[in-house]
């Protein structure tokens, strides 16, 4: 019922985001160890609509978006999900939650619509607690609306890493409207 008139939320289920969040998964699980004790954060997650179900194992999933209604869809969703907070937040402008602190792997599907992830502030504050893992995607796809960090192929992505990061796998997927370029790592 809530997608019938919601072309953004039907676009969140589409069988690209399908496509590369899936092979994402098949990364994150090859490399960390997702169990019942992982703790993740979620940067721009949109409605939560893939991952949200790919990890509802975990002890927690923390979702960040700067749009609450995109927010107050993903809550009505994910309602029986125990384990999951909504958190309607600008990425760049959250200061240190707590689960920051605890997170065993941070997800950012959405790095074409902010800042480089080597910007934001908290990672040194998080490294004196933590050595989190990363899974972060970014794509060349320019002309979409709200895509204002594109880039042009992984090994730029690669520079807009933080500096203590390491690549341990990346992909590329492709679907009609160009390139997604997929890594994970550890931080």
């Amino acid at each position: 019922k809530e997608g019938r008139h919601n072309t953004d939320l039907l676009d969140s289920y589409s069988p690209n985001q399908f496509k590369s969040k899936q092979k994402l998964e098949d990364m994150i699980h090859n490399y960390v160890d997702i169990n019942s004790e992982t703790e993740i954060v979620i940067f721009g997650g949109w409605y939560g609509s893939i991952l949200i179900p790919m990890f509802k194992e975990v002890k927690k999933i923390t979702l960040l978006d700067i749009d609450e209604k995109v927010n107050t869809i993903g809550k009505r969703i994910f309602a029986h999900y125990k384990n999951v907070e909504f958190r309607t937040e600008d990425v760049f402008g959250c200061n240190k939650l707590n689960q920051y602190k605890t997170a065993n792997l941070f997800i950012n599907t959405s790095c074409e619509h902010m800042a480089p992830m080597k910007e934001w502030p908290l990672w040194e504050w998080i490294l004196r607690r933590n050595n989190p893992y990363f899974a972060f995607t970014s794509n060349n796809m320019f002309d979409i609306e709200g895509h204002i960090n594109c880039v042009n192929n992984i090994e730029e992505f690669k520079k807009q890493l933080p500096d203590t990061s390491k690549v341990l796998t990346e992909n590329e997927v492709t679907d009609q409207r160009g390139n997604r370029y997929l890594l994970v790592g550890k931080i």
